[in-house]
């Protein structure tokens, strides 16, 4: 009567659930109910694995057969009577009826109740299940129970055994199997084991049976529903009541009861059911029809053992059968925790070494921090730090003494900065600011005024260091007294100046007779003119003709003393010694009067000169001097390579051009080529010339590297050099 009023107020919550959109329903069917061992944890796992490996959400809808545990079919009419309320309007997606009884309950009614619905026959034993085989909508994942192997796992470890106590329940299907057993197992084993059955006794009567069994004696524990006064046994309770009672080892059936109090060995898989069974129904969810799915029976599982209860009954290890799994083994103090204690002692043992790595380290750093010290004292670096939201400084006693600080105490930042000169300082604090801000290093030059005034000049270098997220910078730097480098650099340059003044009025001195044909043609003119305009002003009263004569005659005066005025520049603008001035130069312009400087004298020795200059060039930053010097040098030693040659091969081709952001020249002559070595033309003193000095090219690759620039020869095809210099672009004119 409960059961029905519960049912009708169920209904309509279930009806409405199933006809929703959106989840896919399967009904399972319960053989016992969903609390009664083994099928409710076949069942349970099912669900799981299923809702996990299904893409779609699942509804389980659950009934039980509580009334297939009593005889009588007149039982199943309130459940039939369910069922066609819940699906009379649509048709569960899947039916899974778990376990023998159900199996049998949908065979009997799947006409009536859901006759186009897939159905997946879970954990029942394939007699069952074998009416069912041609069924195309069925399919069926379940065990082969081996009958005999279930005893035989007994003989496998004890194999003395003589009494065998059987724990069976006296419901109809444990009655069947009670049946089943006894037939096969009197034929298989009477001849060395005695059976007793127990299912007649009640559970309470099984706990005295199993208190007092005498020696080589076992327990095996079959289904356990009910016992034979109808008191309900659920999940393993009448397993574990067992197995507490009895003084001999129990043995069970199905992998599901491993934990419960059973010794183990080979068997029924039902875990594996379950798991593969949820893979069967995922694919019947998902549209596989069931005719192409096989039909699957998982013998019993290779032996698996409880260590604990090996321990209990003193079976050794080594009775087991090969490849055997023992789990839940005891373990002592040691065993349990052995990694616990082995991550201690490891830690201490790293924490030892990493102290000892650090004492080390430690030294080393003070070592070599003792060593970098002695390294810059000797090399007469100073060493300091600077840390932000500290106003005092740290460093060397070379570095004191560079910046003129006394030899010890205290030094703040504004103290160093005030011996930094003051043109400088500015330019001190917002380079180290910036490098405070931005990160990376910095390097500059500044000088430093000491206490006595003299002025020493100082090159600094530091870099910024972070810590925890630039809440912390530090800035370590060193500084060196560069004083002595500088006026080195100076005198080098200065002695480098005169060089190439002494280069150049050699280069003309070699020139002096051209220059001086080219001084005597305006000169002679000028002579002539002045002669003829003295003639003609001798006259008493010149006439009109006669006085436009004169002023031809003092415009051509006026003319070619200009010209003579051009030479005379050109050679004074070369010869003037000063201080080098770096200015947007013309290329071309000044190419072409370095041409007519050196016209007459390549005239005089047969020298035809091939201008092929691009027009549109951007200016080159150049002193004017040293540029035209290194022009003059290139062409004059063009002329002198070619004093062999036949007078109608000596030819020069002069060439500009424009790479990227660079101007090219070259000079291209008609001599004998390079030596083997062009590189070594530009060494000092290095000259092939009978009266040279070997300067002239050392000195001019010297001036266009100092412009940013290069120098460099390369032979001709099939004869002649080419001399190719390049000069950066000016970058504000172009």
């Amino acid at each position: 009567m409960v059961c029905r009023v519960l049912l009708l107020l169920l209904l309509p919550l279930l009806t409405s659930a199933l006809m929703a959109e959106g989840p896919q329903h399967v009904l399972i069917l319960h053989s016992f109910g969903r609390d009664y061992a083994p099928n409710g944890e076949v069942a349970s796992i099912f669900r799981g694995e299923l809702a996990r490996q299904s893409p779609k959400a699942i509804e389980f809808v659950e009934a039980s057969l509580e009334m297939a545990r009593f005889d009588g079919a007149e039982n199943e009419k309130p459940l039939l009577d369910f069922l066609r309320a819940v699906f009379e309007k649509q048709m569960p997606d899947l039916v899974v009826p778990v376990g023998g009884p159900a199996v049998m309950f949908c065979r009997r009614h799947r006409d009536t109740l859901f006759p186009t619905a897939p159905m997946l026959l879970l954990d029942a034993e394939k007699r069952r299940v074998e009416p069912l085989k041609n069924d195309p909508n069925t399919v069926s994942v379940g065990p082969d129970v081996d009958i005999n192997a279930l005893v035989g796992n007994i003989f496998e470890v004890l194999p003395n055994t003589r009494q065998i106590y059987v724990a069976q329940d006296g419901s109809p299907i444990g009655q069947f199997w009670t049946a089943v057993m006894k037939r096969e197992w009197e034929a298989a084993f009477s001849h060395r084991v005695t059976f007793h059955w127990m299912n007649d006794q009640s559970l309470k009567q099984m706990q005295s049976t199993v208190r007092a069994l005498p020696p080589d004696s076992v327990v095996l524990v079959g289904m356990m529903m009910r016992d034979a006064v109808g008191v309900p046994i659920v999940e393993e309770t009448g397993l574990e009541a067992i197995h507490q009672a009895s003084n001999a080892p129990v043995f069970s059936f199905n992998d599901v009861q491993m934990e419960h109090g059973t010794v183990g060995g080979r068997l029924v898989p039902q875990k594996r059911v379950a798991v593969e069974g949820a893979a069967v129904a995922a694919k019947l969810l998902s549209g596989v029809p069931a005719s192409s799915l096989p039909w699957q029976s998982f013998p019993l599982e290779p032996p698996v053992y409880d260590a604990r209860e090996l321990k209990r009954w003193n079976i050794p290890e080594s009775a087991l059968p090969a490849g055997a799994t023992v789990r839940f083994r005891q373990v002592g103090l040691w065993e349990a925790h052995r990694t616990s204690f082995l991550a201690f002692v490891g830690v201490i043992a790293l924490q030892t070494v990493l102290i000892a790595l650090l004492i080390a380290a430690r030294k080393r750093a003070s070592e070599m921090t003792a060593n970098l010290t002695l390294a810059a004292d000797s090399a007469n670096i100073g060493l300091w730090t600077r840390t932000s939201g500290r106003n005092e400084m740290d460093g060397s006693a070379t570095w004191r003494t560079i910046f003129g600080l006394p030899e010890s105490g205290r030094v703040t930042f504004e103290e160093v900065l005030s011996r930094v000169h003051p043109e400088d300082k500015s330019n001190l604090r917002s380079v180290m600011e910036l490098a405070a801000r931005d990160g990376g290093a910095f390097s500059l030059e500044h000088r430093v005024v000491h206490p006595d005034g003299s002025v020493r000049w100082v090159s600094s270098h530091g870099r910024v260091h972070e810590f925890g997220n630039r809440q912390k910078l530090e800035i370590r730097g060193a500084s060196r007294d560069i004083t002595e480098r500088r006026r080195a650099t100076q005198e080098a340059q200065q002695r480098r100046e005169e060089l190439a003044h002494l280069s150049r009025v050699a280069t003309l001195g070699a020139l002096s007779g051209s220059l001086a044909h080219e001084l005597n043609q305006p000169l002679g003119i000028i002579l002539s003119n002045a002669q003829a305009a003295r003639h003609l002003l001798s006259r008493d009263q010149p006439v009109e003709e006669e006085m436009r004569e004169l002023r031809e005659i003092i415009a051509d005066i006026i003319s070619e003393d200009r010209r003579a005025g051009d030479v005379i520049g050109r050679m004074r603008t070369l010869l003037r010694r000063g201080e080098v001035n770096l200015q947007p130069l013309e290329v071309n312009a000044n190419l072409e009067e370095v041409v007519q400087l050196t016209r007459s004298d390549l005239i005089g020795r047969g020298v035809k000169v091939d201008l092929q200059l691009a027009e549109g060039l951007p200016r080159v930053m150049s002193d004017r001097v040293q540029f035209q010097q290194v022009l003059l040098n290139l062409i004059t030693n063009a002329v002198d390579a070619m004093e062999a040659s036949p007078p109608g091969e000596r030819t020069i081709t002069l060439v500009t051009c424009r790479e990227g952001d660079e101007v090219r020249i070259d000079i291209r002559d008609m001599g004998p080529g390079l030596p083997e070595d062009p590189e070594s033309l530009f060494k000092a003193f290095h000259t092939t010339k009978e009266n040279g000095m070997g300067l002239g090219l050392s000195i001019s690759r010297a001036l266009v590297t100092a412009h940013g620039g290069k120098l460099w020869a390369t032979p001709n095809e099939p004869k002649g050099a080419t001399f190719h210099a390049t000069f950066p672009v000016a970058k504000s004119v172009t």
